[in-house]
């Protein structure tokens, strides 16, 4: 970090002899030409910190996967606190919040799961947050909060393909809260966007039979 500061010190050092000593076109030319360079090295620094921020949650994956959870944990640790702000960083707090739901420790989960729906990067994979966070209240037999997400992501992403699972479950939640009306309102709405879920749902069935 003390080395980039002296680098970036010396290129302003640089840019303000030029000023001082050329004529007024050639200084902004070579102004604009040394900034790109800067822009450049920015974008390379940030393109390898996501490489290896990426390579650390691969690891930790694997050795997850191996069966040794608890030395996994630590690595996912070390990403979210190493790493701060890369997608990389977002994916290991999904593992991690997921590990946390699975042990009933709500409360943690729950700030880590708003966190990435609000933050993470790229937006795209924001979605992936909620049927998590709509789980852990549903787990935790908070129906109205879980319900009240549902909406949330509904009307946030209404084209998403997690749309009819919501939907589906939104509707089951409904009438374990003794809504008969508000889930049969929203089964119907899902028959009439999603036909053909109920055509699969029916042909399982029926092979089970």
């Amino acid at each position: 970090m003390e080395m980039e500061k002296q680098e970036n010190s010396a290129i302003v050092d640089v840019i303000n002899w030029i000023k001082r000593n050329k004529k007024p076109f050639f200084s902004t030319l070579i102004t604009v030409v040394v900034v790109a360079l800067l822009i450049t090295f920015v974008c390379v620094r940030i393109q390898m910190v996501n490489a290896a921020a990426s390579d650390r949650l691969d690891m930790a994956t694997k050795i997850i996967a191996s069966g040794n959870l608890d030395q996994g944990l630590t690595l996912i640790d070390d990403v979210i606190g190493t790493y701060g702000n890369t997608p990389a960083a977002y994916r290991a707090i999904v593992i991690k919040a997921s590990n946390l739901l699975f042990q009933k420790k709500y409360d943690r989960a729950e700030e880590l799961l708003k966190n990435y729906i609000e933050n993470a990067k790229p937006s795209v994979v924001r979605p992936i947050g909620y049927p998590l966070l709509i789980s852990l209240y549903d787990d935790n037999n908070n129906l109205e909060q879980a319900i009240s997400v549902s909406k949330d992501f509904l009307a946030k992403y209404p084209d998403n393909y997690l749309v009819p699972s919501v939907m589906e479950n939104m509707a089951r939640m409904y009438e374990l809260s003794g809504k008969q009306d508000e889930a049969k309102e929203v089964y119907g709405e899902l028959l009439t966007k999603f036909p053909e879920r109920l055509k699969v749902e029916q042909s399982v069935n029926s092979e089970e039979e």
